[in-house]
């Protein structure tokens, strides 16, 4: 499945920071900042969370439902939300630094990779249909299917640091000489989610962690949720550039092996509208999973002392 942010937009250009100077915006104000710092590795990983709905259909089989995570990697999507967690999303600002050891410890208890791939398994099995589980698996079943997959789960182990440099040389070289390869991935991102959607998520988490963290005590941000909200949707412009330029820039790297025709078969099969359920149901229990954990890590920060260096 596409590690990426369900994000993409048909607008012409590419928002990709050093690759295109002139649309960086301006500096975000003081608060702004803080809470979108290292913003870019939440963006990775966001996805789209509507309210889950009760499936018209008998849901899967739990043994059905956890093949089908393997086949389509999206186990791997799940378990990598625990190094993003370690890493620290920009949620809390300076937290991991401020916490150290602290932060890696509780994070890797909180974003536990079993207990995240069973709550993933608890909520398919009240929501996905068999019709859709049985559409899904037998696309990515397929060799080209596998051949993304094993690609797409490759790309989730590589460094940000690595795939980003890549990245952002083979997107140079698109615009260049196979811009219509950018739209490939743009159309790719679009099928699952897009761009308003993956920034409403980002807002959506951040208010989420940040007021579990003000009611516990452990923020030192003080203001009402309305006053919150605002703030970040005043930032919803500079978030839809980070969205589209990661996304485009991490699909460059994952998909750098692949035809244009192998990509085209990819958007063909992901606008399906079987397939946009399917990625409309995994992304909803990816954010759940996410958001409830990050409520959860800013509750626990209470407890713990900031480290310093001796």
């Amino acid at each position: 499945m596409p590690q990426f942010a369900p994000s993409g937009s048909a607008s012409s250009g590419l928002a990709c920071g050093r690759a295109c100077p002139a649309r960086r915006s301006a500096p975000a104000p003081e608060p702004a900042r803080r809470l979108l710092a290292g913003l870019s590795v939440l963006l990775l990983v966001l996805a789209l969370a509507p309210i889950l709905r009760p499936a018209p259909l008998l849901a899967a089989e739990r043994a059905k439902l956890r093949a089908f995570l393997e086949i389509t990697g999206f186990d791997k999507a799940i378990e990598g939300l625990q190094e993003s967690a370690v890493a620290g999303p920009g949620l809390a600002g300076n937290a991991p630094d401020a916490f150290g050891s602290e932060w890696v410890r509780l994070a890797r208890e909180i974003f536990d990779k079993q207990a995240m791939v069973e709550q993933a398994l608890d909520m398919m099995e009240a929501v996905m249909p068999d019709d859709l589980v049985n559409h899904g698996a037998a696309f990515y079943a397929s060799d080209l299917g596998q051949r993304l997959v094993a690609a797409e789960n490759a790309a989730i182990l590589t460094p940000d640091e690595e795939k980003y440099a890549l990245g952002e040389l083979l997107v140079m070289r698109m615009l260049q000489s196979d811009p219509q390869r950018i739209e490939l991935f743009r159309k790719m991102s679009d099928a699952i989610g897009g761009v308003e959607q993956s920034v409403r998520s980002v807002i959506e988490l951040q208010v989420r962690y940040l007021m579990a963290a003000m009611v516990a005590g452990s923020g030192d941000i003080d203001m009402s949720e309305a006053d919150l909200r605002g703030l970040l949707e005043s930032q919803a412009e500079e978030i839809a550039r980070n969205v589209e330029a990661y996304t485009i820039l991490g699909a460059a790297y994952t998909y750098r092996d692949f035809s244009n025709a192998d990509l085209a078969a990819y958007v063909q099969a992901l606008e399906h509208p079987k397939m946009r359920r399917v990625y409309e149901l995994l992304n909803a229990i990816q954010f759940e999973v996410m958001a409830a954990r990050y409520e959860r890590l800013a509750a626990a920060l209470a407890e713990l002392a900031p480290q310093t260096e001796l």
